[in-house]
């Protein structure tokens, strides 16, 4: 399960954020990804901050259990450090299909007994919110904040990810908040759109296949949910702080939407 000399996305995606559980196979596969898209590291960032305020709005409507989909490792401001901040009864319980990434979790939230990581795939809604290990944290009967930020990027279409998303918008609590973040290209052109695609498949070997969606396609994934204001928008720029300085020259700002739905 645990090869220091083969790369782990998780990893990969901690050393992008500044964090400090990567190991050197990481950073040179993170190397190679971002000499294909220089903005690689920013895009994460993005990706980050959205998290942080999809949270803290999730906490603001009374929010304090979380279950965070496709978490990878749960370090560099994740789900259960934003929440946990504001909230220190906050539960949280990161699920990821991942081995590497339960290992280092289970690791990084031993001393935690607030927060947990639960290896399991979240494209099973059915058999995910019926796991024990999920249940011990998570009452399903009181309002959940959903954190799905970038993991639909690895959800196919023939996968069903819109039936994937009604298997949790169903069984949820009334009042749930669910935080979505996706891979565009759809604003990107020429040579931008050459970089995103060979970012892509710089990703081969560490994970399968990598995905992007428009914004049609993104809203989509909202079917039966209330969008929050200001609805699919660029990821930096979803209720970004007044004060924000948002490099919007960077390519990345450009490359992953952001949005938060509310289940009635």
């Amino acid at each position: 399960m645990y090869d220091p000399d083969t790369a782990n996305i998780a990893r990969i995606y901690d050393y992008y954020l500044g964090g400090a559980f990567n190991l050197p196979a990481d950073r040179d596969r993170a190397k190679r990804i971002q000499s294909t898209l220089p903005s690689m590291e920013m895009l994460a960032r993005f990706n980050r901050g959205f998290l942080r305020r999809s949270v803290a709005f999730m906490l603001d409507r009374g929010i304090t259990q979380f279950l965070d989909l496709g978490s990878g490792l749960p370090t560099a401001g994740n789900t259960h450090e934003v929440a946990q901040a504001r909230s220190p009864e906050a539960r949280v319980v990161y699920v990821d299909h991942d081995p590497v990434a339960v290992h280092h979790g289970e690791l990084i939230l031993r001393d935690n007994p607030r927060a947990a990581v639960v290896g399991a795939d979240a494209r099973r809604p059915e058999e995910l919110l019926a796991d024990p290990r999920v249940l011990d944290l998570i009452d399903l009967d009181q309002p959940l904040g959903l954190v799905m930020t970038g993991v639909m990027v690895f959800v196919g279409p023939h996968e069903d990810p819109l039936g994937m998303m009604k298997g949790y918008r169903d069984r949820v609590a009334p009042g749930s908040v669910v935080a979505l973040s996706h891979l565009t290209d759809e604003r990107a052109e020429g040579e931008a759109k050459t970089q995103i695609h060979a970012m892509i498949q710089a990703y081969k070997g560490v994970v399968d296949q990598l995905y992007v969606r428009d914004r049609a396609e993104v809203e989509a994934l909202f079917e039966g949910m209330a969008l929050v204001e200001p609805g699919v928008v660029l990821m930096p720029e979803w209720r970004a702080r007044p004060d924000a300085d948002i490099p919007t020259g960077s390519l990345a700002h450009h490359l992953g939407y952001g949005a938060v739905g509310l289940v009635a």
